[in-house]
């Protein structure tokens, strides 16, 4: 391999590559195992048909995954193809805990291989071979069993769960409201649908849709004669969704820190260094710096294993202000991350008054900066 493609490799982040592969839409599995009377299992996306002569599957696992090393003592895996309607069994065999087949319909297969009730398809393999690669082993399975179900497929594309008719839906909302929040579309002027539906790869109908649904989160404001303009951002709107946000966050620690789980505690500590480092050394980077405090804070309130309550949290955010109202040379020293080192130290040491603390200080300071930085530019962002 040459040099330049040698450099060309290193220069693709982790996070771009989650980004793309994220735009390759999968189905969902759950892999299970049986070692003596214990049952294991996990959620996996990294799964395909290897081999119809002889019948042979390909899937993939974390090497830190239980599951994982579960498998590779059995010798035998179990793959459970979600149906429509199974989100809740992805999430629950994503997250970790003893014994995950204790509340879930299941049936023992070939070699008493656990699988999932209700699944679209099913299928037992023999492991054949193993390869690793990068965090993961590549399991080559020999199938010994094979069911299938009259249902929809359970999709997955970009992070979301749903059904496959569902999920282009979702991506040209999702696109749609970047678009809104990045002030594409300019404040005091009708969006023009199908130019907006150009610019976002999606169907006119999505992205009025789209738009639709975003004026139910005042995102997007109708005009007296029947036009769909952005919604103007004061700093009465931030403080409002501050407040917002810190009651959803207060009450997942309240719920959560006890019992939160050491991966997600490790999350934070690694989210919340890099945002240290984008802020003391990237002088242009803002626009990572902001996507990482949403994941940071995504972290946070994906604890509590709610995506719903995760899906309303990223709504309550308010990054248009920093973007519009920020110049680049000077983000860095009018946003700081104490309040964010505070709070993971308190994480970590399982401190909920100081946690709280940390959350309602950065909740006064961020309002009081965003009211700042909207009336330097007249009132609205």
């Amino acid at each position: 391999m040459d040099e330049d493609a040698d450099q060309s490799a290193d220069a693709v982040t982790s996070e771009q590559y989650r980004d793309v592969a994220g735009h390759f839409a999968s189905g969902v599995t759950v892999i299970s195992t049986r070692e003596g009377a214990d049952l294991y299992g996990t959620t996996a996306s990294a799964v395909s048909s290897l081999s119809l002569d002889p019948p042979m599957m390909l899937m993939c696992l974390n090497v830190s995954s239980v599951t994982h090393d579960a498998v590779m003592r059995a010798g035998v895996f179990g793959i459970s193809i979600l149906a429509a309607g199974q989100d809740h069994l992805a999430y629950h065999f994503g997250r970790r805990g003893p014994d995950k087949f204790a509340s879930v319909p299941h049936r023992l297969g070939s070699g008493a291989v656990p699988v999932l009730d209700g699944a679209l398809a099913t299928v037992v393999c023999e492991v054949e071979s193993t390869a690793r690669g990068g965090t993961h082993t590549v399991f080559l399975g020999r199938v010994r069993e094979a069911e299938t179900s009259a249902r929809e497929p359970l999709a997955y594309y970009r992070g979301k769960l749903g059904r496959l008719a569902d999920s282009a839906e979702r991506n040209a909302y999702e696109e749609v409201r970047s678009a809104i929040l990045h002030r594409r579309t300019p404040l005091g002027e009708a969006i023009d649908v199908d130019a907006l539906a150009g610019t976002v790869g999606a169907e006119p109908a999505q992205v009025r849709n789209a738009l639709i649904s975003l004026t139910g989160e005042d995102l997007v404001t109708r005009s007296d004669d029947g036009s769909l303009e952005p919604t103007p951002i004061t700093a009465q709107v931030v403080a409002d969704n501050y407040q917002a946000r810190l009651r959803i966050e207060v009450g997942v620690l309240e719920s959560q820190l006890a019992t939160m789980s050491g991966e997600v505690k490790d999350k934070l500590v690694e989210i919340g260094d890099a945002i240290a480092r984008v802020r003391a050394e990237n002088p242009d980077g803002l626009e990572e710096y902001l996507q990482l405090n949403v994941d940071y804070h995504s972290v946070l309130v994906g604890s509590s294993g709610s995506e719903q309550l995760v899906a309303s949290f990223r709504k309550l955010g308010i990054g248009t202000v920093w973007r519009q109202g920020l110049t680049g040379d000077e983000w860095a020293a009018e946003l700081d991350n104490r309040h964010i080192a505070e709070l993971t130290g308190a994480v970590l040491s399982g401190d909920l008054a100081r946690a709280e603390g940390a959350l309602r200080r950065h909740s006064d300071v961020a309002s009081a900066l965003a009211a700042r930085v909207i009336g330097r530019a007249g009132g609205v962002v």
